[in-house]
């Protein structure tokens, strides 16, 4: 058996002791004693049980993996070997939390899956404070100014937009009011910029078509497009000169 530790920034720690035939036994134990979560949660996955408790700041978890404890198994059949019947471990959990001003409860749920044929302590539900304490939560948006039409000046040329400003208000009916106005710009041609390069379908031209900023300032919201554009073009390349040639025509 042997056991060792790892700091996990300056607000937590983490530790294992490994033990039994080839080391794979493993009680593994994590605290963080500044954490803004508050819940309980008990789960089982393939290698053993997770039991983990938050109350702010403090929050801990201890983990049984390859330890020999019971765990719960659900059949599957295996259609492509002649409907052959394998029982397998189940992912499980049953939890309590609170984050982002909700309630979340699961009494059996399936970790990492979620079926509409689940009974609800299964499926697990939720509750909104939020809306429960200050009411249901309305948006409404204010056109201000629309159909402008503005230049976005870059290296090799000019591209045309069209800016629109809006004010959105969100108010609830036990609650105080609060607005914001944004600028938005459509560039239909778009300003062109290599692809990212990771899948097959991002490996050619790509471009930004349209974006925001917070204010009512046009200028500002045209040099947030530029600056987005000439990152992307430093991460991942200029695009091709067919593809500025047909966004600048």
């Amino acid at each position: 058996m042997f056991c060792h530790a790892s700091r996990e920034g300056k607000t937590g720690v983490r530790a294992w002791w490994h033990f039994g035939k080839s080391s794979r036994s493993c009680i593994h134990t994590e605290f963080n004693w500044w954490t803004l979560c508050f819940g309980a949660a008990v789960s089982v996955d393939d290698e053993g049980w997770n039991f983990h408790l938050a109350i702010p700041p403090l929050s801990v978890w201890l983990i049984f993996d390859n330890c020999g404890l019971w765990q719960p198994k659900e059949k599957h059949i295996f259609t492509w070997d002649n409907n052959r019947e394998v029982w397998l471990p189940a992912q499980r959990e049953c939890a309590v939390s609170i984050h982002d001003w909700t309630l979340r409860f699961v009494l059996w749920g399936r970790s990492m899956e979620w079926r509409t044929s689940d009974p609800w302590w299964v499926r697990g539900m939720s509750v909104d404070l939020r809306r429960l304490v200050l009411g249901r939560q309305h948006c409404e948006v204010e056109t201000l100014k629309d159909g402008i039409a503005v230049v976005i000046p870059m290296p090799e040329g000019v591209y045309r937009g069209v800016a629109k400003i809006e004010r959105r208000t969100w108010t609830r009916p036990r609650w105080f009011s609060f607005s914001r106005v944004s600028t938005t710009i459509d560039c239909p041609k778009g300003i062109p910029f290599a692809g990212k390069g990771e899948n097959p379908w991002d490996c050619g031209d790509d471009g930004l078509f349209g974006w925001g900023a917070e204010g009512e300032s046009i200028e500002h919201a045209i040099a947030h497009g530029i600056e987005s554009v000439l990152v992307s073009r430093r991460r991942y390349g200029h695009a091709s000169a067919e593809a500025v040639q047909k966004a600048l025509a």
